[in-house]
Formats: C-alpha cells, sequence, structure tokens
C-alpha cells in the first residue's frame, strides 16, 4: 500500500539557529518518510511570519529551489497578503511548479471570506491549484475563520478544490461536516493530528467521529496528512496504523492513505 501524505511544514535550517526547536528541515522529512514507509509528500512553504526571520528569497521561490531534483516531494506555496500583487503571487506559484496554497487563517489574521481571499482564490481556481486551510481553533478572532464561513468559498468558486486540515477539530467537526457535505465536488477531509488525543486534543477527533466522517462523505474524500515536524515518526506512524483499522476495505484504506491525494493533485503515486 503506497502512501502519499498532505501537510508537511518545511523550514530553512537556518531557522533552528534562531531558536526554533523542532526539526523541520527537508533533509529531516525525508528521515521522517523513510521511516514511516511514506513514498511521496506535500510539502508546505513557510508562513510569512516564519520566513522573514531569516529570508531573502520569496517563500514559495526557496520551496521550489528546495525541492527541485526530488521527485517524492511535492510542493505547496503561500501567499504573502502584506505584499500585495496578490493575482501576480498565485501566477508566480503555480509557474514555480507549486500544486497548491496552504492557507492558515488564524495564523495570517486573514477572514477567509475577505476581498483580499476572493481575489486569490479567484485565480487559485482558474489554475487549477488546490486550497489546504488549516481549520480548528488556534488563538485568533473565530470570526474571521468560522467553520461554516468555508461554505461561502466553495459556494462562489465551484470549481476550487478545498481541503479541510483537522476537520475543524474537536470544536468544530460537526460544522465541518456539514460544509464538506453541502459542496461535495470539491472538499475534502484532512485526517491531520487527529487521532493524537495528548498533544494534538484542540484537533483530536474520536473514534466515533471518524467512522461517522467515513458514513457521511464516504472515504474517497479524506486525505491522510503528517503535520511535520509537529508530529514525529512515532505519532505518524500511529496515525497510519489507526487508518490501517478503520472497518473500511483495503481500496479505502489506500485512497485515504495516497489514492485519493495523488487524483487530487493529479500526481503519479
Amino acid at each position: 500500500m503506497k502512501i502519499f501524505a498532505n501537510h508537511a511544514h518545511v523550514y530553512q535550517k537556518e531557522m533552528f539557529e534562531h531558536g526554533m526547536s523542532m526539526p523541520g528541515t527537508i533533509e529531516n522529512l525525508k528521515k521522517v518518510m523513510d521511516e514511516c514507509q511514506i513514498d511521496k509528500a506535500v510539502a508546505f512553504a513557510p508562513l510569512p511570519s516564519s520566513y522573514n526571520r531569516i529570508g531573502n528569497l520569496h517563500q514559495n521561490e526557496w520551496l521550489a529551489r528546495e525541492i527541485k531534483g526530488e521527485p517524492n516531494i511535492v510542493g505547496f506555496g503561500v501567499i504573502d497578503f502584506s505584499l500585495g500583487h496578490l493575482k501576480d503571487q498565485v501566477k508566480q506559484l503555480y509557474d514555480l511548479g507549486l500544486k497548491g496554497i496552504k492557507m492558515h487563517p488564524a495564523e495570517q489574521k486573514l477572514k477567509i471570506d475577505s476581498p483580499e481571499a476572493f481575489e486569490v482564490y479567484e485565480i487559485a481556481e482558474e489554475l487549477g491549484l488546490v486550497i489546504s486551510y488549516h481549520t480548528g481553533v488556534h488563538w485568533h478572532r473565530i470570526a474571521d475563520y468560522n467553520m461554516l464561513l468555508y461554505d461561502e468559498v466553495a459556494y462562489h468558486f465551484k470549481k476550487l478544490r478545498l481541503t479541510f486540515e483537522h476537520v475543524g477539530g474537536y470544536s468544530f467537526f460537526n460544522d465541518a461536516v456539514a460544509v464538506l457535505i453541502n459542496s461535495r465536488n470539491t472538499t475534502y477531509a484532512g485526517l491531520t493530528s487527529v487521532f493524537d488525543h495528548k498533544m494534538n486534543k484542540f484537533w483530536y477527533l474520536s473514534d466515533d467521529k471518524i467512522n461517522d466522517l467515513m458514513w457521511m462523505i464516504g472515504p474517497e474524500r479524506c486525505i491522510f496528512g503528517l503535520d511535520f515536524p509537529w508530529n514525529d515518526a512515532e505519532k505518524i506512524q500511529f496515525a497510519i496504523n489507526k487508518i490501517k483499522t478503520l472497518d473500511i476495505t483495503e481500496e479505502q484504506k489506500a485512497g485515504i492513505l495516497g489514492g485519493n491525494l495523488a487524483k487530487l493533485l493529479n500526481v503519479s503515486l
């Protein structure tokens, strides 16, 4: 069963010399992939708030350079809303060969249905990019990223593919399911940091909730994510094993662990 995982955060190695404790380099991602027998992974460019500590290239340029020649790593870029020229930023990351956009509304202080966000969605939809959102409570004004607001995005951009990482988390799971049901052709549930009730308790989903998700939207719309480097190899392997024990077919498990993402991104596995 080949594994193609979404949602790996990667950073410049110099960041660790500036106080960052988690070893989220490309090289360490590859080590974790080898340890967990993961064939491919999606790597997210650093958010502007992280990169600007030491960066001289734009985050997307840095990521494209780092993964060039790495056939098993697929890149997602980010948008720096403080820079303006939003349409140009989207076109640039597309031209760099990146397959999607990572959005973290709480960290980016972004209202997801703002005119600025809609400007990004319009071009992303036109270019066929995928957007992966961090969802769930994350210590910012909830009115900016309330789970039900994602339904507005799906309503206005009917061909834009969206993944909801953490599936709304513990607090907004039911709302996430509502959005997933309402926009069933373009939305996906990101099973990322949802199995560990100790470290990731705010995004933890019980076995009953996971089973409900399978029943409500189907395994074909669920995608496994790493949340590297916040999850180490042990936690990632635990999540893989949880998926392998779900009461679904082997084909459906293979879809969650890689096939669904490969189809979504039009990437061979």
